[in-house]
Formats: structure tokens, sequence, C-alpha cells
């Protein structure tokens, strides 16, 4: 007679981890090419007058969104049927957001270093477009701060509406204004920009200083982080048919 043993799952998502590394590493370095090459372009037209990769922060916000959504989505899929438990999958997505938001953030922040050295070749000043945590693109501490918490907040939404939106495409919808709330009052805090929801200028200072705008972040990761293990506690996991 034999026993089964239950298979201990693993805490730390090396495997994923180190596979959106790569790949983001990979994104990075054409998406870096890319936007000094079009600065360049852009100089033949027009001074350059403040950091060019400061500005691709926007779209990086949204690569952090679009992996952290797959994580939520097809990932979660994967690890179920696979043997893996939905707890087990909800602590491994969690510790990677965390992850994976301190790796963007050094490997966004780090590139400001290669973007001074070709900004001091061409002559040109490396200024900021718009107020932030940091005085400077080469405050290495401050910037990190911010850019590892902007990229938690942008990947930790990925993954909650991701996993929201394959449990119910109602409740999926239903993160969509959470979220823009939440990247509203994250871009708010650290620039001042609000865009369309000008009703959170009564709630959240503009600028309020680096401890409240740090807090302001912590609180909803944390609050994301609550909601995602809400969702993923019981969720039914779909066949072929109905995940596509």
């Amino acid at each position: 007679m034999t026993t089964a043993i239950a298979r201990r799952e693993p805490i730390f998502p090396k495997r994923i981890l180190l596979d959106q590394l790569i790949f983001s590493i990979m994104v990075w370095a054409g998406f870096a090419v890319f936007m000094f090459a079009l600065t360049f372009i852009v100089s033949l037209v027009r001074e350059i007058e403040v950091s060019g990769w400061n500005i691709g922060g926007q779209p990086a916000r949204w690569f952090a969104f679009v992996v952290g959504i797959y994580i939520g989505w097809t990932v979660l899929q994967l690890h179920v049927t696979h043997g893996g438990t939905r707890k087990g999958f909800a602590i491994q997505a969690l510790i990677f957001s965390v992850a994976y938001a301190a790796l963007l953030g050094a490997l966004f922040v780090l590139t400001f270093f290669l973007e001074a050295g070709y900004y001091g070749l061409m002559g040109w000043p490396q200024a900021l477009h718009q107020p932030e945590l940091y005085a400077h693109p080469l405050d290495f501490g401050m910037a990190l701060i911010q850019w590892v918490m902007i990229f938690g907040v942008w990947t930790l939404g990925g993954l909650l509406i991701g996993v929201a939106w394959y449990r119910n495409v109602i409740l999926g919808a239903l993160c969509i204004p959470l979220g823009l709330v939440a990247v509203s009052i994250s871009t708010y805090t650290f620039s001042g920009e609000i865009g369309p929801m000008n009703w959170l200028r009564a709630f959240v200072p503009p600028q309020p200083g680096a401890v409240p705008a740090i807090t302001a972040h912590l609180a909803i990761i944390a609050v994301f982080a609550s909601l995602t293990w809400l969702a993923i506690r019981d969720i039914p996991i779909k066949n072929k048919s109905e995940a596509g």
C-alpha cells in the first residue's frame, strides 16, 4: 500500500520571474534604442530640453500592466490545471508582482544613466518635463522608489483585472474604474497631473511629499493584492473553449 504525498508548491515564482525578466530586457533594449533614435530625430527639428526617457515612462507603465494581465489570465489557468492550488498561485503571483516591479524599476532608472551619457555627448540638457518625486533623472534613490511604486501599482492592477475578468466579465469590467482611480492618484501624488478625474483633487493634495505619496501607493498595492486574493481563492477554472 502506498500513500500519496502532496507536492509542496514553491512560494517564490522563480521560473515565471526569470522568463518575464528575460522578455522584459529584450523589450527594454528595443524600446531604449527606439527612444534614443526618436530623440535624435526630434533634435533635427527642435531643441532637446528634457529627458526623453522620462517621457517614455507612460508606455512602460502599460507594459507592466499587460504583463500583469497575462499572469492573471493565462498563468493562473496553467498553474491550476497542472496541479497547483489557487492559494499557491495567489502567493506566487503577488510575490511576482512585487519582485517584477522592483526589477522593472531598477531597469528603468538605470537607463537614465545611459541617457545621461548620450545627452552629454550630444550637448543636450537632461531635465524633467514635469515635477516628479526626484528632482533630476540621476537622483537614483528617489527615482527608484518612485518607479518601483508605479510599476507595482500597474502590475498588480493588471493582475487584478486579468484574474477578475477570467472569473467574470462583469467583475472584470467593474475593476476598470477602480484601476482608473488608482492610477490617477498615483500620477497626481507624484507629478500633480490627474487627467480627467478632477474630482479627486478634493481628496488628494497635489504632490503631498515623498512619505504621503509612498503611503498612498502602498495602500493601493494592498487593496489590489487583497481584491486579487478574493477573486482567486475559489475561482472556477475554465476549459480551453471557455477561456478562449
